[in-house]
């Protein structure tokens, strides 16, 4: 109990009242000006509050791409915007007076939504036509997060990030007094918080979520830990046919999964030496588990706790008190060999005597992490190309578990507050977080989908 008491301090904070986040960019660059002109219903079978609301996810998605600025509607565009000859409509002139760099325009007929991409700059317009529109919002949602991801690859050729989901848990507290005083439950969303709906029904407590690498073969399963049966456990299941299987045969208590990203190997946490130690365990997407576990790290009288690996998977940076608080380490991924020595753990993180919540971006380049600051845990990003620590956010509120979206962009992380825990977004360019959960129950332990 002591050791899963000490793992749990790891990846949780103190309660305090939530306040305004702030955040602190350590650079920014210019965002590109956009102007999205009003969806031209003129001719749609659908009613204009249903398109206004399809019209603010896309509003949304661009303008917090943290690339783009959408600019102000001003009649002068929108009646060029509507006009039957396009060269007109998207004169060079007139936009690139304005210092607008892209042009978008929607119009929709019948139950088709129909847009145009116009590049100020380079003078090139590009349609995206026949979008089905189906009057189910929930549904219509994953057409316009598409749309966006297309809007954003012709403006930066770069991927975007709306078509991506979030798992996290919900803890609510306990209907049935005679047993545990609170459950907790996986969910998933979209990015934006939309959409979310509950993927576990287990009786129990049930914690960090992550994605299970895609199968050809099988819908889309995920990990998470539960405390079905007394000691917490790593469990499979798939969403949308919740089934949940045992995944690791390991005695002791297992915790706090990740799965490197090139699907060949899981970290996790287990006291199986009667200490809470780090494993690695061969992987294969397809044929799921290959071999046994290894010890990849353990130090006496100490607990190590949230791995992450880099890209490659040659590294895992992980949280241990060896040195009497928790800090980041990183160590060389071990692989089966015998008569091997554990490998040599190289502190990260100096700045702050508590650190934890080690989150790797997908492109290699920073760790984002949980570091108490002044008291307060705050989100920090250490930089792998300059060696450098920096605290991202600030204010009273706890900040904890933050994850890399596939860019390697944006952070989902969850407050920490005595009167409610949410998720929140935030990105390396724009100095503002967004709440993305709504509804009863504290949210914890958010989980990108790679």
């Amino acid at each position: 109990m002591k050791i899963l008491t000490t793992i749990l301090f790891f990846f949780s904070a103190c309660l305090f009242a939530e306040d305004e986040i702030i955040v602190h960019l350590n650079r920014s660059e210019p965002l590109v000006p956009l102007y999205l002109g009003t969806f031209d219903t003129t001719q749609s079978s659908l009613k204009t509050e249903y398109i206004a609301k399809l019209e603010g996810v896309l509003r949304f998605d661009l303008d917090y791409s943290g690339r783009m600025e959408i600019c102000g509607r001003h009649h002068e565009k929108e009646a060029l915007l509507l006009l039957e000859n396009k060269k007109e409509g998207f004169a060079h002139s007139i936009w690139k007076r304005d210092h607008i760099s892209y042009v978008v325009s929607a119009n929709v007929e019948a139950d088709n939504l129909n847009i145009s991409v116009f590049s100020v700059d380079f003078q090139k317009l590009k349609h995206i036509k026949n979008i089905g529109l189906s009057g189910d919002l929930a549904k219509d949602r994953q057409s316009i997060h598409l749309l966006s991801d297309h809007i954003h690859k012709i403006c930066f050729n770069k991927e975007g990030i709306s078509t991506t989901k979030i798992l996290y848990t919900v803890q609510v507290p306990n209907e049935k007094k005679s047993e545990n005083k609170y459950l907790s439950h996986i969910w998933e969303c979209d990015y934006d918080g939309h959409n979310a709906h509950k993927l576990t029904e287990d009786p129990k407590y049930c914690i960090t979520p992550i994605y299970y690498p895609k199968s050809k073969h099988k819908p889309q399963q995920f990990l998470y830990v539960t405390y079905e049966n007394g000691p917490s456990k790593i469990y499979i299941s798939t969403i949308g046919n919740h089934k949940p299987e045992p995944f690791i045969k390991l005695r002791g208590n297992q915790l706090l999964p990740t799965i490197a990203k090139d699907n060949s190997k899981i970290a996790f946490i287990c006291d199986a030496g009667g200490r809470a130690d780090l494993f690695v365990q061969p992987l294969h997407s397809e044929r799921g588990l290959l071999g046994k576990p290894i010890q990849a790290y353990s130090f006496p009288s100490s607990v190590q706790a949230s791995p992450s690996f880099s890209p490659d998977g040659k590294k895992i940076a992980f949280v241990s008190d060896k040195e009497g608080t928790p800090k980041i380490y990183l160590i060389d991924t071990p692989h089966y060999k015998k008569g091997r020595k554990l490998p040599d753990a190289v502190c990260l993180t100096k700045m702050n005597r508590e650190n934890t919540c080690p989150s790797w971006s997908p492109d290699g380049t920073k760790l984002a992490y949980s570091a108490k600051t002044k008291g307060t845990r705050q989100i920090w990003i250490y930089d792998f190309d300059t060696n450098e620590e920096r605290q991202l956010t600030s204010g009273t509120s706890h900040k904890e578990n933050p994850c890399w979206a596939p860019n390697s962009f944006h952070i989902v992380f969850n407050t920490a507050d005595a009167a409610s825990s949410e998720l929140h977004l935030v990105n390396l360019n724009q100095d503002k977080t967004i709440k993305i959960s709504n509804g009863p129950g504290r949210k914890h332990y958010p989980s990108w989908q790679p």
